[in-house]
């Protein structure tokens, strides 16, 4: 891995040897990509060897996710690659930002970072490379070409509340678009309605899981119950089955945690994900 280390401390933005360049594509064809740090190196790569096309590509892979798939997937049991992109991601982000071709993708992705992730040094590190003389560049067609969802998220932040909320209730937003991109994650009060509660209803049937995240809004959750929704009582079982979905462990976790749910074959249970994941 020491050529892997010197490609993420080069300070050239631009590979032109072509010997150097073939063993970076050699680099990138054992790279699974199975992880989001191991795309996002993906795209690192492409970019040292000046194919923007591809690098930039790379990276709307990941912000055309809405954040339920992102989220999916949590592994201890990471690759080489993972570990080295973590270990050195001041360095890469800071290579894509200062990389003289367009940059719009890149903004884009610093968003998707700031609205989805919590992770503090990773969002101050976020916030001191993001290009703010690009903001206005949201409201550009290309820029919600490239990634509606996260574009539509990111207008709709930019809003007064009252703004907002009449655009969420304008076609333009669809129940599907909301529910995976903005529900979870904006102040939703003044919206909720049967028609939302309908929408819960539905992932009930195809994504539980993620219904349950929306039931965490307690307006949302009243209506739900009332309308006749699936009872609580059914949400604990379906939650201790789910942990057998590996994509979804963490996530599944978190819930289980959150509701109080812990004895001593939870405890287990998330021990053995650590350490045979």
């Amino acid at each position: 891995m020491d050529f892997l280390s010197e490609m993420l401390n080069s300070q050239f933005n631009l590979l032109t040897d072509q010997k150097v360049k073939k063993k970076v594509i050699e680099l990138i064809a054992d790279i699974k990509g199975d992880s989001n740090l191991e795309t996002l190196l993906k795209s690192y790569l492409y970019l040292m060897i000046g194919n923007i096309t591809r690098s930039d590509n790379i990276l709307k892979s990941i912000i055309l996710q809405s954040p339920r798939e992102f989220y999916k997937g949590f592994s201890t049991n990471t690759s080489i690659f993972h570990k080295m992109t973590s270990d050195n991601l001041e360095k890469v982000l800071g290579k894509f930002s200062r990389h003289p071709a367009d940059r719009l993708t890149f903004y884009l992705f610093t968003l998707y970072v700031k609205g989805f992730l919590n992770k503090t040094e990773l969002l101050e590190l976020v916030e001191e490379i993001s290009p703010d003389e690009m903001k206005e560049k949201i409201h550009l067609s290309y820029a919600l070409h490239i990634a509606p969802g996260l574009v539509g998220f990111a207008r709709l932040t930019t809003m007064s509340e009252k703004r907002r909320m009449k655009n969420l209730r304008m076609k333009k937003y669809s129940q599907e678009m909301q529910s995976y991109w903005v529900w979870p994650f904006l102040e939703i009060d003044p919206l909720i309605s049967e028609t939302m509660v309908d929408r819960v209803k539905v992932l009930d049937e195809f994504d539980p899981l993620w219904s349950v995240y929306l039931l965490a809004n307690e307006k949302l959750s009243d209506m739900y119950f009332n309308k006749g929704g699936q009872p609580v009582s059914r949400r604990r079982p379906f939650l201790r089955k789910h942990l057998q979905v590996r994509d979804d462990f963490m996530l599944t976790l978190y819930k289980l945690i959150e509701i109080g749910d812990i004895d001593e074959g939870l405890v287990n249970e998330a021990a053995q994900f650590m350490i045979n994941e």
